[in-house]
C-alpha cells in the first residue's frame, strides 16, 4: 500500500479465520489502522488482493464489503449524530437484513440486548453527543455485533476508556466469543495485555510489515516485538498471556 512515494505497508499477509481472534500490535504509524482501511475496502491496495469467502473484495468499496460480512469498528465511534444510541445500534439489524440474515428474535428484542451486553441499555434513548465517550464506543461494538459479521475488524475499542471501561469491555468481548464461536475477529489495540486477554494469535507490524505472527505468547515473547512495540529495553516488557 502507498501513498504517493511511502509504503504504508509492504508484503503483509493476513488470513482471518472462523472462531479465532487474532490481534494486530505494533508502535504508531506502524501501519495497523491503514491495514484495517484496505481489508475494509476505505483503502483500495495498490498491489496485492483482500478475499472474503473466496471472493475478491480488493476495489469493490466498503458497503460491498460491509454486505458480504466483513464489519469493522474506528478508533473515534462513527455514530450518526442525529439518532439515539439505541437507533444507531438498530443501524446493525438493517445490515444484516440486507445481507439476509436472520436475527433470531425480533428485531428490537435483538437490538436491546446488544445494548445490554456492552453496557449502554441506560443510555439508549440518549443521543451520541449527550453520552460519556466510552458509551460511544460501546454502542459502536453493538451495531457492529447486530450486523451479525462473518469477520469483525476492531480498531482500538479501548482507546479513551477508563480502567473500569477496559474491564467491561474485555468481560463484554469474552461474552461475543461465546455467542459467537464462528466468528473471525481482528483486534488493532495498543494496549497488548488487553488483545493477550482476548486474542489467541497475534501479528506485530513495524513500519508497514510483519515482524511477528504466532500464538499471543509467541509474538510477545519476541525480542524484535519488545523493542519495536515499546521503543525501549526488551527487558521492560513483560504481558502475562492468560486465558
Amino acid at each position: 500500500m502507498r501513498f504517493g512515494g511511502v509504503r504504508a505497508l509492504s508484503e503483509v499477509d493476513i488470513t482471518l479465520v472462523a472462531g479465532q481472534w487474532t490481534g494486530l500490535i505494533g508502535p504508531n504509524g506502524s501501519g495497523k489502522t491503514t491495514l484495517l482501511n484496505v481489508l475494509s475496502g476505505i483503502y483500495m491496495a495498490s498491489a496485492g488482493t483482500v478475499a472474503l469467502d473466496g471472493h475478491d473484495v480488493t476495489r469493490v468499496g466498503p458497503r460491498r464489503v460491509a454486505k458480504r460480512g466483513l464489519v469493522r469498528t474506528f478508533q473515534h465511534p462513527q455514530l450518526a449524530e442525529t439518532l439515539t444510541i439505541y437507533e444507531n445500534v438498530l443501524l446493525g439489524a438493517d445490515l444484516a437484513k440486507r445481507r439476509g440474515v436472520a436475527l433470531g428474535s425480533s428485531v428490537d428484542e435483538a437490538a436491546h440486548q446488544m445494548l445490554e451486553l456492552f453496557g449502554c441499555a441506560d443510555a439508549a434513548g440518549l443521543l451520541p453527543d449527550s453520552v460519556p465517550y466510552g458509551v460511544r464506543k460501546m454502542a459502536e461494538l453493538a451495531r457492529a455485533l447486530l450486523a451479525q459479521p462473518k469477520a469483525l475488524l476492531l480498531d482500538e475499542p479501548a482507546a479513551g476508556l477508563s480502567r473500569e471501561e477496559r474491564a467491561e469491555l474485555v468481560e463484554a468481548l469474552h461474552k461475543v466469543r461465546a455467542t459467537r464461536p464462528d466468528l473471525a475477529v481482528c483486534l488493532v489495540e495498543h494496549d497488548v495485555r488487553l488483545v493477550a486477554a482476548v486474542c489467541e494469535r497475534m501479528q506485530a507490524l513495524n513500519f508497514g510489515k510483519v515482524v511477528a505472527s504466532g500464538t499471543s505468547a509467541e509474538v510477545l515473547a519476541n525480542e524484535e516485538v519488545k523493542v519495536a512495540y515499546l521503543g525501549r529495553s526488551a527487558a521492560k516488557f513483560d504481558v502475562e498471556v492468560t486465558g
